[in-house]
């Protein structure tokens, strides 16, 4: 089984997150004693010691194997159970057929490994190909072959061996045409072309200037570029990038809508998720958990967006190892803090070299974990950027590589239930929350933050992007054109895009592998993310049964659905709008507060204004941690303010005082200074703004139209100017009944928006 995880990184306002102290400093690696540090880890027991290959990764040979033996040897096997009395020569030669099953997968895994870290290395393109063909036709020779001893006089040659549910999935196996063989081995061949392809540069030529998606912006930051010319060369760079791995996809729709009509299914998401994920939820049931998501989930994130920061790369601890083998030494003294057992799995993965995990050119922009059956071996793959980030997926790998090291993955195991695998790296990632404060020091907050917020965007991603598909594959003659068209839709209905935006179409579902490689799997990110959310809410009261409910949630492996398994440890399914309920008041609650105030939260209409002002040192509290949203703002307070905004003094120890803002808006033309104390209306501050952005030199047009308010003719002749330009510019609108209310009493949330709507609009 295979996992994936796409990297992504966002920008927006910031603001600090408080998080729980760490334990003291642990260990460096260049002093980390492994066998030590094992005797000394949290002693836990919820896994049962499974075989694994003594062998390191790289002293696995690899060998091209032949499916052609194997197919004759099934055709005999089933001759042979066709009399009783070879119950016994044909358990032993089945179970010799399977384990050579799963050395060709083995070989399969890692010859596809090695595509992954050289998707131009054409010889691996095409023994993959060769070996997934040959590992897909043997996998159904298997489970015909099982079935019909099933259905056979030799049948007891399998009792004991199977799970029911794998008995059951054997019994309805159903034996692939030849022109399904081939769809398969086509859909193969796509997928080696589209990670051929994805590394290419794109770029486009501009004033004979060559320009790629990525060097655009770079010129558009060393000031080579206006704003408009990056937009414009940026968007082309994708179109043309999207035009070649969209023919790829487009391809790849064809082939597996054909797939999913000969296993008689009416669409391919019913097909993807029923056969290859097995999930325990239909499509239908997947679009009720997205409305709910965009009824609960969307304006939180969306909310919580806003206290975003990104961390400092330069910032960071010295001496801390985030990236390549390094990184295990930092990992493993927090591991051993959680459970001996979270601490052997990787450290296996660690002394067996069974990881990949540093940058190479050609190198799929990819993280993964897949355990290697036959030699029962996990493995890390990870494009390594050399930053922290490289650590955080690590975190989310390993938590998949404990999985796979403790529960053995064979033929007759449960089918694989790929949302609960993603509990089991997310989940992890939120526990890991604790310890941040020592791995990243001071940019611990910026981290956390980052953190909450792309588990917080997996949950909203995950269910666009399986929109996206559903709708795509069920398109009549899909074209790019349609495919790209349905993308800017559904982004509109996610938030993502304005009502306004006037594109047509968006291109950047092409940066996402899984829509190529994996169709219909990101909707498991979205049902995980949900439920790992459950286990962080849980670990701010008992940190340590948080981890244990965790540690045991694992262990039950794939033996019931995804909802079955969080009941089985006593928690609610995270499929239910009423959990997904709570999920936002949980996040509104401990997530979105605007600290240091405790009377303002990012998710209040004012919140964004509040975090500009703070963000700026603007408007600061009026004690207590109090941001005091709905009292009176003053006159003075605007001027000083607007002083705030314009000050430019050297080597200045403070920010404005009341005294000298005022002294700054007279001296300025901003205000008269009169009735510095008085409450500030909205004519009186807009007035003001807008004399300071015109002695700023900036060109304000009056455009908006006054006589759409029923109290227009209420506006001070003086004031009537700047009140046009502020409702033009969106600075100022109705009130709840619609009027303008020009002499209306601004409060401090009032104040703090208009000052960032007048930053968005200037």
């Amino acid at each position: 089984m295979r996992h994936t995880y796409q990297k992504a990184v966002s920008a927006v306002l910031s603001l600090a997150l408080l998080l729980t102290l760490a334990p003291a400093a642990l260990a460096a690696e260049d002093s980390l004693d492994l066998d030590a540090l094992s005797k000394t880890a949290r002693d836990t027991d919820f896994f049962t010691p499974r075989y694994h290959t003594e062998l390191n990764y790289d002293e696995i040979a690899y060998e091209h194997i032949d499916p052609a033996p194997l197919l004759k040897e099934a055709e005999a096997l089933r001759a042979l159970c066709a009399d009783a009395k070879n119950e016994a020569e044909v358990k032993t030669r089945f179970l010799a057929f399977a384990d050579e099953f799963e050395r060709l997968t083995a070989m399969d895994y890692i010859v596809e490994n090695r595509q992954y870290a050289d998707s131009k290395d054409e010889w691996a393109a095409s023994e993959f190909e060769a070996m997934e063909t040959g590992r897909t036709a043997v996998e159904d020779a298997l489970k015909s072959l099982a079935r019909d001893i099933l259905l056979s006089p030799c049948a007891g040659a399998l009792d004991g061996l199977m799970h029911e549910s794998v008995r059951e999935r054997i019994l309805d196996h159903k034996d692939m045409t030849d022109e399904e063989k081939e769809l398969l081995a086509r859909e193969t061949a796509l997928k080696s072309e589209y990670m051929s392809k994805t590394v290419d540069e794109y770029a486009v030529t501009v004033n004979g200037a060559r320009y790629t998606a990525d060097s655009v912006y770079q010129a558009y930051l060393d000031g080579e570029l206006t704003y408009d010319e990056y937009w414009e060369i940026y968007v082309d760079a994708y179109k043309a990038k999207n035009a070649v791995l969209g023919e790829v996809f487009l391809q790849m729709v064809s082939v597996r809508n054909r797939i999913a009509a000969l296993n008689g299914c009416e669409t391919y998401a019913e097909y993807a998720y029923g056969e290859d994920y097995g999930r325990d939820y239909t499509p239908a049931d997947a679009q009720a958990f997205c409305d709910a998501v965009k009824e609960y989930i969307v304006p939180k994130a969306d909310a919580y967006g806003l206290l975003y920061q990104y961390p400092d790369q330069s910032a960071m601890p010295e001496g801390t190892a985030y990236s390549g083998e390094g990184m295990f030494g930092t990992l493993f003294p927090y591991f051993a803090l959680l459970s001996d057992e979270l601490l052997e799995s990787a450290r296996y993965t660690y002394e067996h070299k069974a990881f990949d995990v540093d940058p190479a050119p050609n190198k799929t922009s990819t993280a993964y974990s897949v355990l290697i059956p036959y030699y029962q071996i996990p493995f890390y793959f990870n494009n390594a950027d050399g930053t922290w980030y490289d650590l955080i997926n690590s975190i989310h790998e390993l938590g998949h590589n404990n999985q796979a090291y403790w529960l053995r993955e064979d033929w007759n195991d449960p089918h694989p239930v790929y949302d609960t695998a993603e509990v089991h790296s997310q989940a992890l990632e939120l526990l890991m929350l604790r310890y941040y404060p020592e791995l990243f020091g001071t940019q611990a907050d910026a981290v956390a933050t980052e953190r909450f917020y792309q588990i917080l965007d997996a949950i909203v991603r995950g269910c666009l992007y399986d929109e996206w598909q559903r709708r795509v594959y069920e398109t009549p003659e899909l074209t790019l054109q349609k495919a790209n068209q349905i993308f800017r839709q559904v982004c509109g209905e996610y938030g993502l895009v304005d009502a306004d935006d006037p594109r047509t179409e968006m291109y950047s579902w092409i940066d996402l592998p899984h829509n190529f490689n994996s169709p219909m799997y990101f909707i498991s990110y979205a049902t995980s993310a949900a439920g790992a959310f459950a286990f962080w809410e849980a670990s701010q009261e008992d940190y340590f049964a948080a981890v244990d409910d965790y540690l045991r949630f694992t262990a039950l492996g794939f033996a019931h659905g995804f909802a079955d398994t969080f009941r089985a440890v006593g928690m609610e399914s995270p499929l239910t709008g009423h959990y997904l309920a709570g999920l936002a008041d949980t996040i509104h609650d401990r997530l979105l507060p605007v600290r240091p105030y405790v009377d303002v939260y990012a998710d209040d209409w004012y919140g964004a204004g509040v975090i500009f002002v703070d963000y700026y040192a603007l408007m600061g509290g009026v004690g207590d941690d109090l941001f005091a949203p709905d009292d009176a703002a003053t006159r003075e307070q605007s001027m000083t303010i607007l002083a705030r905004m314009d000050d430019e003094r050297e080597d200045a120890d403070a920010p404005y005082t009341l005294d000298e803002g005022v002294a700054w808006a007279v001296e300025n033309g901003v205000s008269d200074g009169a009735d510095r104390a008085a409450a500030l209306t909205r004519e009186q501050f807009v007035t003001m703004l807008y004399r300071y952005l015109q002695s700023e030199g900036q060109e304000l047009a009056a455009e908006g139209d006054l006589n759409a308010f029923a109290d227009a003719d209420s506006v001070s002749g003086w004031a009537a100017d700047a009140m046009a330009w502020a409702v033009g510019a969106g600075i100022v609108g109705g009130m709840d009944d619609g009027a303008l209310a020009p002499q209306g009493n601004v409060t401090r949330a009032q104040l703090a928006v208009m000052l960032y709507r007048s930053a968005q609009a200037n």
